[in-house]
């Protein structure tokens, strides 16, 4: 009797779980797909600037710089500004712009590469600027991209050597694809403003927004759900997609910054990128009262003054 009543036991709970699996993976699926389209943009309070490219378009006519192209591995056309500095120059530094912004956003950012002798490759990242694609991949396709990018730079100058400098979004793929198999060739990395995990952020900013634990509790619930489903849709995993896993698998010589008044990735996630970072040479400046990924607008001498000297110092002389 006490056999037979086990036997029910064990497959009421059987089919329990395959039930409860069930659900969690349509709901999974359904946070996937949603996590895609979301409105990041109202979600993180972030103005959409992303298909306005008018700016680079008048400064490539004035001033004769080269619209370039490539194709990502999955036939997405990606398109970029190349500007060459000096005919013997044999390094470049590719400028990452953030989400839903475009290469329009890195144009300040060139002053002290230019100086310095680099040519500056600006990209449009998928779903932005003039590129294809409905929206960002967090990273899924960027790090492929990046390197047909660096691949095309090499197939112009076999001699080239490539540095990356990022900010916010473009901060995260720069580190994203520093830490890959790609990125073992940079020369160096600048990351400004960059996040350490999308999924913690995501649930640091549902707690700002609702305040509720009960909505906390639905998202740690949902999160293995979640991740199951990336993975069978992309054979990628989450982790594979955090800054914070990649700062410890890279080796070039990296600069961190961030605005100590960031109310959108908290100033700790800096430090703790920088604290994780297997780089042996590596450096983390604060820009004081500065919010999210605008330090070269609050303190721009000082933010010039900080690039200069880690590129002079620490990739140059080395």
């Amino acid at each position: 009797m006490m056999k037979r009543f086990l036997k029910r036991l064990l497959l009421f709970l059987v089919c329990l779980a395959v039930i409860l699996g069930g659900i969690g993976a349509y709901i999974g699926n359904m946070a996937y797909e949603e996590f895609y389209d979301a409105p990041w943009d109202q979600l993180l309070g972030i103005e959409n600037h992303s298909r306005d490219v008018s700016t680079v378009r008048q400064w490539e006519k004035e001033r004769g710089w080269e619209p370039v192209r490539v194709n990502g591995q999955d036939g997405t056309i990606l398109r970029g500004t190349y500007i060459e500095n000096r005919h013997d120059s044999h390094k470049t530094v590719i400028l990452i712009h953030g989400l839903y912004q475009n290469r329009s956003m890195c144009l300040p950012y060139m002053e002290v590469y230019r100086r310095l002798g680099y040519n500056i490759l600006l990209i449009d990242l998928r779903g932005h600027g003039e590129s294809e694609g409905a929206h960002t991949e967090w990273g899924i396709r960027e790090i492929d991209d990046l390197a047909m990018w660096c691949q095309w730079l090499r197939n112009r100058d076999e001699q080239m050597s490539i540095g990356l400098h990022g900010v916010s979004l473009g901060a995260a793929m720069a580190l994203l694809y520093a830490g890959s198999e790609y990125g073992k060739d940079l020369s160096f990395v600048v990351a400004d403003s960059s996040y350490g995990n999308i999924i913690s952020l995501g649930r640091e900013k549902l707690w700002q927004a609702s305040g509720d634990k009960r909505a906390i509790w639905s998202y740690d619930l949902l999160d293995p759900f979640f991740q199951a489903a990336m993975f069978y849709h992309t054979h990628k995993t989450v982790s594979s997609l955090e800054p914070a896993q990649a700062v410890k698998r890279m080796k070039m010589p990296v600069l961190f910054l961030h605005g100590s008044d960031d109310a959108l990735v908290p100033v700790k996630t800096a430090k703790s990128l920088y604290d994780n970072c297997t780089s042996p040479k590596k450096e983390l400046y604060i820009f004081a009262d500065s919010p999210h990924a605008v330090g070269i607008e609050t303190d721009r001498s000082d933010y010039l003054r900080v690039v200069s000297r880690f590129i002079e110092k620490d990739v140059l002389n080395d």
